[in-house]
This record gives C-alpha cells, structure tokens and sequence, in this order.
C-alpha cells in the first residue's frame, strides 16, 4: 500500500510540474494581464449598471496580438441592467467615448468578435460581455491616461503605467 502511494504522489508530482513548464508563457501574459487592467462601474441608484474593464496591451509580452507602435487597449463592457423582456441591452460604440492620451491623435474602435483569440490573453473574459479593441499611435509618455464616458455617466480617466 505504501508503495502504491509513493507511485501515485510521484506520478503526480511529476505531472504538476510538467503541466507548469508547458503553459509557463500562458501563466506570465495572464499575470502582465491582471497587472494591467482596471475596472470600472457605472451605477444606478447605487447598484452597478454598467461594468467596464479596460487592459492596457502594451504592458504584456505577446507578439501575436500586441503592436508597440500603436497604444492599444481592450475594453470590455457588461449592461447589468435587464429590459422588461429580460435582456441586456447593447451598449453600441455610439453609446461610448474613448479618449486617449488627452490628444488629437486619431483613435480607432473596433469590435471584437466573442470567438477572437486575443480574448484568451485578456484575463477574465466572459461571453456576456461586448469588447472593443481601442487604439491610437504611440504616445511618449510615461503614462497613458485613457478616458471613458458612456452616455449618461460622466467621464472616466484612468491612468495606465508604461513599461520601458
């Protein structure tokens, strides 16, 4: 029996240890994604209606999804809020304003497709929810304020640091 249970602890041992080595990179961009995201509710009679998330690309290594020329934000929003038919309903980009850097350079807003892989990066990404992919031309500054305003609310600055 107790040689049975070695067998088994080391087997197991093993396995952790290999699983931590293969998905290294994945637990490192998770880590540089949680590190750069903030999140944002907008409330209703003190309950949140609205709940935003927004990460800051820039800060994470990966190759694949971030370009260092552009400064590049995932913006995630949840409508908490139910209509009578029991629905959420659909913020649309017309609803949103996005400012970054307090400048005049040109900023685009994409949607991005619920099935899109560069949701796997975002940490905590969720079905519900409807993202956007906001960018503009790199910025030299330290810091890159990023303003959100959904029409009613009032605006929203959020600082995000660089890392050079």
């Amino acid at each position: 029996m107790k040689n049975l249970l070695l067998v088994l602890v080391l087997f197991l041992g093993g396995c952790s240890y290999k699983h931590d080595n293969l998905y290294m990179s994945n637990k490192k961009t998770t880590e540089q994604g949680v590190a750069n995201t903030k999140k944002v509710s907008f409330p209703k009679v003190g309950k949140p209606e609205i709940f935003v998330t927004i990460t800051y690309l820039n800060s994470i290594d990966n190759k694949k999804f971030v370009d260092k020329k552009l400064e590049q934000f995932v913006v995630g929003i949840h409508n908490v809020s139910m209509n009578a038919q029991n629905k959420h309903k659909k913020i649309t980009i017309k609803d949103v304003i996005f400012d970054i850097g307090n400048s005049d350079k040109f900023t685009t807003v994409k949607e991005i497709p619920r099935d899109a892989q560069i949701l796997s990066i975002i940490p905590a990404s969720n079905p519900w929810s409807q993202y956007y992919l906001v960018q503009t031309p790199r910025i030299d500054k330290n810091f890159v304020n990023f303003s959100l305003e959904i029409l009613p609310y009032p605006k929203v600055v959020l600082a995000f640091e660089k890392d050079y």
